[in-house]
């Protein structure tokens, strides 16, 4: 959450700033319009990570990133799951075999498969369709009682 605060934080200043040094009314509305929409768009950002999140249900886990990306995984095919915090990727990406879900500072848990599953991706994450991957690493708030719940019972 440090980077959208930080932009959030920034934006605020600049809006105040602008009033106090911006000499012309005209510019000033202009400036504050935009100010006014990049913290909407934020906003909009941070809401398309929290409204479609990870879901465990009895047989399967279904895993989001926003609207793009669905991976459904039978329960069965989880063989680890563990809270490995990680801070270099910020971007859905492949990585060694993985598909990296993260949030705005890394990810924090890494998930294991018995053996590699394949899934389909957009074609920015992959060129070949579908493609094979081996785990996930991705952001939950909670990495502990999701790790909990993914643990065989």
């Amino acid at each position: 959450m440090s980077i959208p605060v930080a932009f959030v934080a920034a934006s605020v200043i600049e809006a105040v700033a602008i009033h106090f040094l911006v000499p012309w009314q005209w510019l000033r509305v202009v400036l504050l319009v935009a100010t006014v929409l990049s913290l909407i768009a934020i906003g909009g950002w941070l809401a398309g990570r929290v409204v479609h999140p990870h879901l465990v249900s009895a047989r399967t886990v279904v895993f989001r990133s926003g609207t793009g990306i669905r991976v459904e995984v039978d329960r069965s095919r989880i063989s680890r799951a563990s809270m490995v915090r990680r801070f270099g990727e910020t971007a859905n990406v492949i990585v060694d075999d993985r598909l990296v879900l993260p949030g705005p500072d890394g990810t924090v848990v890494d998930i294991d498969f018995d053996r590699p599953l394949s899934v389909t991706l957009p074609k920015r994450l992959s060129k070949a369709s579908p493609t094979t991957i081996g785990g996930l690493r991705l952001h939950v708030d909670q990495p502990g009682e999701f790790c909990a719940a993914l643990a065989p019972n």
